[in-house]
């Protein structure tokens, strides 16, 4: 028995064959196809995967982790790699950065910090091009498979996400001083029980998560202070320039400012807007679009800042649960209520063949600029990790897309509207803390994992969601960034589950944690890493919360923006997915456009 003969058996058991037999004609004439594939041609992709997995666990090096450095004894004032005067030890700001941005400061001879001499794997303004191809002309491409709602598609997408853009830019500055306010309340502005004091002495700092707060607020106190009387920066320099960072601000005023920074923060909060953009598509008009994108980016700072702000979990690296999941929840609970029931049993919601290959188009550009999504935020000596084990993520969900296609069609023949979402749903599934962590054999079963899980819940979860939950998801949202999500969440939980003290020094504070604390891949510091860093399973845990969190905060919040969208005119259930009742139309659209709707309304 030959290999093609083995698969073909495995095949068989696995996947029950369902068809090859479809409806002919009207009458019920039952006809066979012919398809161009077979078992064994589907056999042979999988075990070239498998064998390509061997080889990268076999013959690829990894980065072996924990490292053990040499911890020298606690430095002294004026002794070398001690502090040069009495000033308080620097706390991790809660404020996200880019590699490149220095958290620490100059040295006192000013020579640039090792935080600035750290590699970047590219430059600002690059990344902030390939982000925004992937927020705008990505989505708009892969959304526009609808036969009759092309401009529609790109269009209101263009706007509505032109939109969030702008509030997000605004909004998450303003998340930023909030948090600040939020964590002066927690120490009554300093005149509670904890008092802010001057200076922390090395020996003093547990880096515990409440300690980290409680330092973040002494912080954000030394800002204020600043902002009331502007001739304490010049007496506190380095206190000054520490304090701008933590609070996330570039000035000690009351102003909203603008850097590649903020501009790619509001890119990253539309983000969640396009993924319901694609569930509520066809069905509502622009300006309900517009009060669930508003009101979607509210929700994304606010929940950015429950997961990651309060509760201290981690999620920079492609913002699975912050991100994928808050849109695909978010979605559910707007096209729940907003959607007008039957407006997804129009005829019009279905593709035509130059519609699906444009969309192709649209998912190659995604495909190709995932990488600098999910690296934006991660730290430095990690970004050239998370951009390579999201590539080999995406390969092997690609060859899963076109093998769980095949195989769920029942005739060996591939489903567009499946390989459109399953070829990138790699991307979304290693877009947490895994990617950090991964040996590029996992990245590349993760990977597969994500992009069967897409295919069958295209071809299972969908329908039920339809049929049971009445639940309509026009592009498939949900299959492609909840799920993939849920895998990324799980493997990342998995990958951070074995760090215990073994990963910690004896330092806890931010200068000299870096010295001494590079026990996590490509030599990162565990406690300037992760807020909860204390080595008990703390880890762990709070990457466990985000989920359930994320996931209750966004299906309230889209639940409460689709019932205010019922109360927007829209477009009746006869004229959805078309675009005669937004557009003028040319001539050749508006000799087939009534095809649709004289079906609707006969």
């Amino acid at each position: 028995m030959g290999i093609k003969d083995i698969s073909d058996l495995l095949l068989k058991r696995l996947f029950r064959r369902r068809g090859g037999i479809h409806e002919g004609d009207e009458r019920g004439k039952k006809t066979k196809e012919v398809s161009g594939q077979t078992y064994g041609h589907i056999g042979f992709n999988i075990l070239l995967q498998l064998a390509l997995i061997a080889v990268f666990i076999a013959g690829v090096e990894h980065e072996q982790y924990p490292k053990t450095p040499d911890v020298p004894d606690y430095p002294e004032l004026g002794e070398p790699g001690g502090p040069v005067v009495n000033e308080p030890e620097p706390v991790i700001p809660f404020k996200r950065y880019p590699p490149g941005f220095d958290v620490f400061g100059p040295q006192e001879d000013g020579t640039r910090s090792e935080r600035l001499q750290e590699p970047i794997l590219q430059f600002q303004y690059k990344y902030f091009v390939e982000i925004a191809t992937y927020v705008y002309l990505g989505f708009a491409l892969q959304y526009s498979f609808l036969r009759k709602f092309g401009y529609s598609t790109m269009s209101f997408g263009l706007l509505q996400a032109s939109v969030a853009a702008q509030f997000g830019i605004l909004w998450m500055q303003f998340i930023d001083q909030f948090h600040c306010t939020y964590l002066l309340e927690k120490i009554n502005y300093g005149n509670g029980d904890q008092p802010c004091v001057p200076s922390f002495r090395v020996e003093q700092i547990t880096g515990t998560f409440d300690e980290i707060q409680y330092r973040q607020a002494c912080t954000c106190k030394l800002w204020r202070d600043i902002n009331a009387n502007k001739s304490i920066s010049t007496e506190l320099p380095h206190q000054s320039h520490h304090a701008l960072l933590t609070v996330g601000k570039m000035n000690f005023d009351n102003t909203f400012v603008m850097t590649y920074q903020n501009m790619i923060e509001g890119l990253l909060a539309t983000v969640p807007v396009q993924i319901t953009y694609g569930m509520l598509l066809g069905k509502v008009g622009p300006s309900q679009l517009m009060l669930c994108a508003l009101m979607c980016v509210i929700c994304y700072g606010l929940n950015y800042w429950v997961v990651i702000y309060m509760l201290g979990a981690w999620d920079n690296a492609g913002g699975s649960c912050v991100i994928h999941i808050f849109g695909s929840f978010f979605g559910i609970g707007c096209t729940l209520l907003a959607s007008q029931k039957g407006s997804a049993q129009n005829p019009d919601n279905a593709p035509r063949y130059n519609a699906d290959v444009l969309c192709i188009v649209g998912v190659i550009l995604n495909w190709m600029t995932f990488p600098s999504f999910n690296a934006y935020f991660a730290p430095a000596a990690a970004q050239e990790a998370v951009v390579v084990n999201t590539y080999l993520a995406l390969f092997s969900s690609c060859v899963a897309a076109m093998v769980f296609s095949s195989l769920y069609s029942g005739q060996f023949k591939l489903d567009p509207a499946d390989v459109q979402r399953s070829a990138i749903a790699g991307g979304v599934s290693v877009s947490s803390v895994f990617s950090i962590f991964a040996k590029p054999w996992e990245a590349i079963i993760v990977g597969f994992v994500g992009g069967g899980a897409c295919s069958t819940s295209h071809h299972y979860l969908r329908r039920f969601l339809e049929k049971k939950l009445q639940i309509t998801d026009t592009v498939g949202a949900v299959s492609l960034h909840a799920v993939p999500a849920m895998i990324a969440w799980a493997a990342g939980i998995i990958k951070v589950s074995n760090i215990d003290t073994t990963y910690m020094g004896k330092w806890s504070g931010a200068l000299f944690g870096t010295r001494q604390t590079r026990t996590l891949p490509f030599d990162m510091e565990y406690d300037l890493i992760f807020a909860h860093s204390e080595g008990n399973g703390d880890t762990a845990e709070y990457q466990g919360y985000m989920l359930p969190v994320t996931m209750c905060i966004a299906l309230t919040a889209g639940i409460i923006s689709g019932t205010a969208a019922r109360y927007v005119k829209g477009p009746s259930v006869a004229r959805t997915f078309s675009d005669s009742i937004f557009w003028k139309v040319p001539e050749d659209f508006a000799a087939t456009e009534d095809t649709g709707s004289k079906a609707m309304n006969s």
